[in-house]
């Protein structure tokens, strides 16, 4: 035998090991063998047909989402828009097979459009109703008739927002499917075990996932499932940029009544800080949801805040007025005993802070504190009734602001 005709036998023996000799196991799979499989499953296929053989059964479809990121939770709007997609799988009793009989083919990827496939919509969503997927999605059909769907989406849902918390806030969003137009009897959801799978899943700026759920409900006239995704903001970007700024405004306010009448910026330095919390209450509001089903506490604080801003304007326009009055003017036993009373608290309070004072000067002390009381008035001026006002009002404004500021952190932390 000549090389030649060795070198076409050679070339034979390989053609028929990879197309079906004898004893190979490797098949091959040309392009007519597909089109005779396609031929042979959609001579009488109907894609308005539910597949199964007898109509009176259900056909059972799993579902289970699989989530990309959370691109956003528009808070005002109340709208949570997401990325992922749906794992959706059924099976089709009318596109069944022998791959043996069809040179071990046992995958087909055909366009959505060519098979029957469940009218799944976004029940919860935020924009337009629209079908999932599209023309340019196939969907993968094994031989034994089981269908896999992946529907790509962004979804944009409707999300309740609670802000009573705000910034220390847990959100829980819903993505809600719904059989549109079949019943309950005619395509049955079930959830998968995997629920929702956080699959190559990027990490958002502000929210974080602490827990995901889902659960099937089940009526006579529609078959739903719903996805539940717990997002826990992240506080620290509010905590620097608004909430310390307030408390430190809150403390500077009562300051009004530690600079002196007669420096003339009393008035100035109270309308300051009172604008101040205006412009914080503005910023907040922008970031909130426009409704009256719950109240951000951080938003009262700062009403609280603003009233006692106010207060503190009023107390400081009177007290340039008494500081300006003329000492003619007759004075008042209120303010008398305000004046009185301040310097008692003053004279003890020195008193019990040094060591090195005699217990027989605090008595004498109180004597003459006495006789003051029960004498002449003649030594107090109005710039003394003022004085005594900023006095008290500095540590009662003091402890009330100290007081809101811890219930606001407890409340907010859910201490209390």
């Amino acid at each position: 035998m000549s090389r030649g005709s060795q070198l076409y036998l050679g070339y034979l023996w390989l053609i028929l090991a990879f197309c079906g000799g004898p004893g190979v196991l490797v098949d091959c799979q040309t392009p007519d063998d597909v089109n005779m499989l396609l031929s042979d499953l959609f001579t009488n296929y109907n894609p308005r047909v539910r597949p199964v053989q007898n109509q009176m059964d259900p056909v059972v479809m799993d579902v289970s989402l699989y989530l990309f990121s959370v691109n956003e939770v528009d808070e005002v709007n109340e709208k949570l828009v997401t990325t992922g997609f749906l794992d959706l799988k059924w099976n089709d009793a009318l596109l069944q097979w022998d791959p043996n009989s069809h040179s071990g083919i046992d995958l087909l990827n055909l366009p959505q459009k060519d098979i029957w496939r469940p009218d799944l919509v976004l029940k919860n969503g935020f924009t337009k109703f629209k079908e999932l997927g599209g023309d340019h999605y196939y969907l993968t059909i094994n031989y034994t008739g089981d269908v896999f769907w992946y529907p790509y989406e962004v979804f944009q849902t409707r999300c309740a927002i609670d802000i009573t918390y705000f910034p220390f806030d847990e959100q829980t969003c819903d993505i809600s499917f719904i059989v549109w137009c079949y019943t309950a009897s005619e395509v049955v959801i079930t959830k998968s075990s995997n629920g929702v799978n956080e699959y190559e899943y990027e990490e958002n700026a502000i929210w974080t996932i602490v827990d995901t759920d889902s659960e099937v409900k089940t009526e006579s006239f529609e078959s739903q499932i719903t996805f539940s995704i717990t997002l826990q903001r992240k506080p620290r970007y509010y905590v620097i940029n608004i909430i310390v700024p307030i408390v430190c405004l809150g403390f500077l306010s009562q300051l009004v009544f530690v600079v002196p009448t007669e420096a003339g910026e009393k008035m100035s330095y109270a309308v300051t800080v009172f604008l101040s919390f205006a412009v914080f209450l503005t910023m907040i509001s922008a970031d909130l949801p426009k409704n009256s089903e719950s109240t951000s506490v951080l938003s009262v604080y700062l009403v609280v805040q603003m009233m006692s801003g106010a207060l503190v304007l009023v107390i400081s326009a009177m007290e340039l007025r008494l500081h300006h009055r003329k000492t003619s003017n007759q004075m008042s036993l209120i303010f008398v005993g305000i004046v009185k009373a301040e310097r008692r608290l003053r004279c003890v309070t020195s008193c019990r802070s040094s060591e090195k004072v005699a217990s027989t000067l605090v008595e004498e002390l109180d004597l003459q504190a006495e006789k003051n009381s029960k004498g002449s008035n003649s030594d107090i001026e109005w710039s003394d009734v003022t004085s005594s006002i900023d006095f008290f009002c500095f540590w009662v404004f003091l402890m009330l602001n100290v007081s809101v500021t811890l219930f606001l952190f407890l409340y907010i932390s859910g201490t209390i």
